[in-house]
Protein backbone atom coordinates (compact mmCIF):
# COMPACT_ATOMS: atom_id res chain seq x y z
CA UNK A 1 0.00 0.00 0.00
CA UNK A 2 1.54 3.23 -0.81
CA UNK A 3 0.59 6.83 0.69
CA UNK A 4 -0.46 9.55 -1.27
CA UNK A 5 1.63 11.70 -2.44
CA UNK A 6 -0.42 14.84 -1.86
CA UNK A 7 1.20 16.39 0.51
CA UNK A 8 4.73 15.42 -0.72
CA UNK A 9 7.12 16.92 -2.75
CA UNK A 10 9.73 15.52 -5.49
CA UNK A 11 13.24 16.22 -4.47
CA UNK A 12 13.36 19.03 -7.93
CA UNK A 13 10.83 20.79 -6.06
CA UNK A 14 12.49 21.09 -3.48
CA UNK A 15 15.79 21.97 -4.75
CA UNK A 16 13.68 25.43 -6.00
CA UNK A 17 11.44 25.49 -3.22
CA UNK A 18 14.62 26.20 -1.03
CA UNK A 19 16.61 27.97 -4.25
CA UNK A 20 19.70 25.03 -4.12
CA UNK A 21 20.52 22.55 -6.98
CA UNK A 22 18.89 19.19 -6.83
CA UNK A 23 22.04 17.26 -6.71
CA UNK A 24 22.28 18.86 -3.05
CA UNK A 25 18.42 18.11 -1.96
CA UNK A 26 19.63 14.42 -2.72
CA UNK A 27 22.67 14.35 -1.19
CA UNK A 28 20.78 16.13 2.19
CA UNK A 29 18.22 13.42 2.06
CA UNK A 30 20.75 10.52 2.11
CA UNK A 31 22.62 11.88 4.81
CA UNK A 32 19.57 12.71 6.96
CA UNK A 33 19.58 16.37 7.10
CA UNK A 34 16.30 16.78 5.51
CA UNK A 35 13.64 14.76 6.56
CA UNK A 36 12.54 13.07 3.56
CA UNK A 37 11.73 9.26 2.97
CA UNK A 38 11.87 6.81 0.29
CA UNK A 39 8.31 6.06 -1.16
CA UNK A 40 7.77 3.28 -3.70
CA UNK A 41 11.87 3.91 -4.49
CA UNK A 42 11.97 7.42 -4.80
CA UNK A 43 12.65 10.25 -2.59
CA UNK A 44 9.93 12.20 -1.09
CA UNK A 45 9.84 15.03 1.28
CA UNK A 46 6.45 16.18 3.27
CA UNK A 47 5.71 19.63 2.79
CA UNK A 48 4.39 19.78 6.61
CA UNK A 49 7.88 17.98 8.05
CA UNK A 50 9.52 20.43 5.09
CA UNK A 51 8.29 23.47 7.00
CA UNK A 52 8.90 22.14 10.57
CA UNK A 53 12.37 21.70 9.45
CA UNK A 54 12.63 25.23 8.38
CA UNK A 55 10.88 26.55 11.46
CA UNK A 56 13.56 25.06 13.88
CA UNK A 57 15.90 26.97 15.69
CA UNK A 58 19.33 26.32 13.67
CA UNK A 59 22.46 26.72 15.74
CA UNK A 60 25.28 28.42 13.83
CA UNK A 61 27.41 25.44 13.14
CA UNK A 62 25.17 24.07 11.90
CA UNK A 63 24.20 26.63 9.44
CA UNK A 64 27.86 27.30 8.69
CA UNK A 65 28.18 23.62 7.62
CA UNK A 66 24.90 23.92 5.76
CA UNK A 67 26.49 27.10 4.00
CA UNK A 68 29.73 24.78 3.32
CA UNK A 69 27.92 22.26 1.76
CA UNK A 70 25.96 25.31 -0.39
CA UNK A 71 29.11 26.64 -1.10
CA UNK A 72 27.56 29.99 0.32
CA UNK A 73 27.62 32.48 3.22
CA UNK A 74 26.35 31.47 6.69
CA UNK A 75 25.18 35.27 6.47
CA UNK A 76 23.27 34.44 3.38
CA UNK A 77 22.06 31.11 4.97
CA UNK A 78 20.93 33.05 7.68
CA UNK A 79 18.91 35.47 5.79
CA UNK A 80 17.48 32.50 4.09
CA UNK A 81 15.87 31.43 7.67
CA UNK A 82 15.13 34.27 8.45
CA UNK A 83 12.80 35.00 5.42
CA UNK A 84 11.24 31.82 5.27
CA UNK A 85 10.41 31.98 9.15
CA UNK A 86 8.76 35.37 8.33
CA UNK A 87 6.88 34.33 5.50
Amino acid sequence: MSKKLGGYLKPWQVSQYLGIPVEKVYAMLESQELPGEKIDGHWRVSLEKLEAWLDEEVPPQEIEKLAQQLNVSGEKVQEFFKKTRSS
